[in-house]
């Protein structure tokens, strides 16, 4: 029986005749759907039958799905010959927009899949800017610019946000900074279940020490010469190092208002103590890993002169 409403057409289409959308809002893998969630569907669709037909639109043959990927897997998982359509005559603009928001609703998106999809939005098919999109899919245009300075950041990074390793607000942090110290940061922000606190009070210190190195002066090193390249090594060990001690300075920090909040009177005393002892331990080797960086740089400066010199 067809179904006919101002906009649309309902009806049982052909599975054979019917195509996954030419433009997605997710990945190529995203839309292969696991096969034990694909049979669950499958098994609740031969229960309870397809509930809500999938949406497709006219193609140059047959028809594209424009949403309802999961559902027509399922259904020809169960070897059906139609499934149940509405149909609507939608353009590229349109269909992906619908797509968009019916993922978004669903939070079937992970925050890169989201980002990917805004980007192709906005840059790729140039369809609207941040405050068009914003409208489209009820997001702030915040949110939507947020996401997509995620994909600024290396595929290391952006696979550990998918995995849900790495949170958004944990991710953007590091955005600005240099690879080097996003990967540290990044195992740092697994392996120690660092804070957004903790992130900024580390970044804010890492300014500050290439504030310094600006005032020391940057130099360029010939990285064909071994005797140049060795320096260059040893600073970029020390700022690690450097960047280790300040994480572990902010974590000390952190278990200090712990131990005020927490503690008792009695006990608390006695913990602070050992802590502090710590902290200060931990401060004094900054204040010597920063004399060494300086020392290196001052070497490295000497020798960057001679080899002017002697060319």
């Amino acid at each position: 029986m067809i179904l006919i409403t101002d906009q649309s057409i309902q009806d049982l289409i052909e599975i054979r005749s019917i195509k996954p959308a030419v433009l997605t809002v997710r990945t190529g893998n995203s839309l292969i759907v696991q096969v034990d969630a694909k049979r669950e569907l499958a098994a609740s669709i031969r229960e309870h039958g397809l509930i809500q037909p999938i949406t497709v639109r006219p193609a140059e043959v047959g028809f594209e799905i424009v949403s309802g990927h999961r559902r027509y897997n399922a259904c020809k998982l169960l070897r059906w010959k139609k499934i149940p359509c509405i149909v609507r005559i939608l353009s590229d603009k349109a269909a992906f927009e619908i797509q968009l928001v019916e993922n978004i609703q669903r939070k079937s998106l992970d925050p890169i899949e989201e980002a990917e999809a805004f980007k192709k939005y906005i840059v790729d098919y140039g369809w609207g800017g941040v405050s068009h999109l914003a409208k489209v899919i009820s997001k702030s245009e915040q949110n939507i610019s947020a996401r997509i300075q995620l994909l600024r950041l290396p595929k290391e990074i952006l696979y550990e946000i998918s995995q849900k390793n790495l949170g958004v607000s944990h991710a953007m942090e590091l955005v600005n900074l240099d690879e080097g110290y996003q990967q540290l940061l990044k195992d740092a922000i697994i392996d120690e279940n660092l804070s957004v606190k903790n992130i900024r009070e580390i970044t804010k210190a890492s300014k500050k020490e290439i504030e310094l190195e600006q005032v020391i002066g940057d130099y360029n090193y010939n990285t064909s010469s071994q005797q140049d390249t060795s320096p260059k090594r040893q600073i970029k060990i020390f700022k690690k190092s450097l960047l280790v001690l300040r994480m572990l300075l902010s974590n000390l920090d952190g278990l200090i208002n712990e131990a005020n909040e927490t503690l008792n009177p009695e006990e608390r005393v006695e913990f602070l103590n050992v802590l502090m002892k710590f902290r200060l331990n931990t401060h004094s080797m900054i204040d010597d890993n920063i004399i060494v960086i300086k020392e290196l740089k001052k070497k490295s400066s000497i020798l960057e002169l001679n080899n002017v010199l002697n060319k």
